[in-house]
This record gives C-alpha cells, sequence and structure tokens, in this order.
C-alpha cells in the first residue's frame, strides 16, 4: 500500500502545473520502498544542494528554467548541474517564502544565481528539512532535462519542506526528481 499523496499548497500546485512535470503522474511511496542510491541521495533531513555536491564530489550549480514572483512567494522551476562538467544533477519546482528570510537574503534568492540551499548555509540560518514524502516519476517526463539512460524507466524525487530551527516557519516547499544515473 502506498501512502497517501501530500497536499500541494496553492502556489507551488500552480507552478507544478506551468512545469515540465505539469499533468505527470507521481507515485507515492514509502521512505523503504526507494530504491538506491536514490534513497541515500533522497531519504534524510539535510538539504539536497549540500547532500548532491558531497555525491557528486563537484560543486552544484543553478540554473533557473522559469521564475514567477506573487507578493512575498518566489516560485522557480530549476535544474542543478555538477560545476564540472556540467551535468544535470536535479531538477525542480520550488516554492520559497521570502517572508521566512532575513531581508539581505532576498535579493540573493531572487536573482537566481545561487542554489538555495547553498544560499541557506551561507546565511548561517539554522534549519532543517522535513521530507513530506517520496515518489516515482516516469522517465519520459523530464526527458528534456535528464538525458535518458538505461537501467530504469523511472526517477525518484521527494516533497520536502525546508523549516527554519528558531521559530518553525517554513523557508521553502520543493520538488526535487534525480536522473537515472546519479
Amino acid at each position: 500500500m502506498n501512502p497517501e499523496e501530500p497536499k500541494f499548497p496553492h502556489e507551488l500546485a500552480f507552478m507544478i502545473g506551468k512545469s515540465h512535470i505539469a499533468g505527470k503522474a507521481l507515485h507515492w511511496l514509502k521512505p523503504g520502498d526507494v530504491p538506491q542510491p536514490f534513497q541515500k541521495l533522497l531519504v534524510h533531513d539535510q538539504d539536497m544542494t549540500s547532500k548532491l555536491a558531497a555525491f557528486h564530489s563537484d560543486e552544484i550549480r543553478l540554473e533557473v528554467l522559469k521564475s514567477e514572483q506573487h507578493d512575498l512567494v518566489h516560485l522557480r522551476e530549476v535544474v542543478l548541474h555538477a560545476a564540472t562538467h556540467g551535468t544535470p544533477v536535479e531538477y525542480g519546482v520550488i516554492e520559497i517564502l521570502l517572508d521566512a528570510f532575513p531581508p539581505d537574503v532576498h535579493q540573493d534568492i531572487l536573482e537566481g544565481q545561487t542554489p538555495l540551499g547553498t544560499l541557506i548555509i551561507q546565511s548561517a540560518l539554522p534549519f532543517r528539512s522535513e521530507p513530506q514524502g517520496f515518489f516515482s516519476i516516469a522517465q519520459d517526463a523530464v526527458a528534456d532535462i535528464f538525458p535518458k539512460s538505461p537501467g530504469g524507466e523511472n526517477l525518484y524525487g521527494r516533497y520536502n519542506h525546508l523549516m527554519r530551527n528558531d521559530d518553525g516557519s517554513c523557508l521553502a516547499r520543493i520538488i526535487e526528481i534525480l536522473p537515472l544515473a546519479p
């Protein structure tokens, strides 16, 4: 039996509806049903940028495909790349709640040059990751992002909340999908 599908907040659902994964089925999984090496990369309470940088032994670069601003909610569709070779290592759709960040970080977020996880760590903001669910998705859903590779027809991802440790407010809500050959 698969876990119950998490409910996305309005703004994130709106951005997903305009993204590469619009209308694509996410098949929700129990954490233990996520296969390796995806489990190692997804089932944890850390930010994804640091985890991917360590796994790939490389810096992670941000590519913003699309972004929108709705008051203090910044929405974007992104691809994270390993810096050395430019290989895509994550696809994401993210809702960033600017009012939960110190004002001096807002401009860096809006410029879209640095991954959010890197900005949070650089700002020394105490935070935690709270994964809300894990899923598989058909590889074809993001075939234009990740080169097709052997090894299966499904990609794996998570729906995650980044939370402030000091006041419990939500910093961001993120759909994160990894390629087949991480």
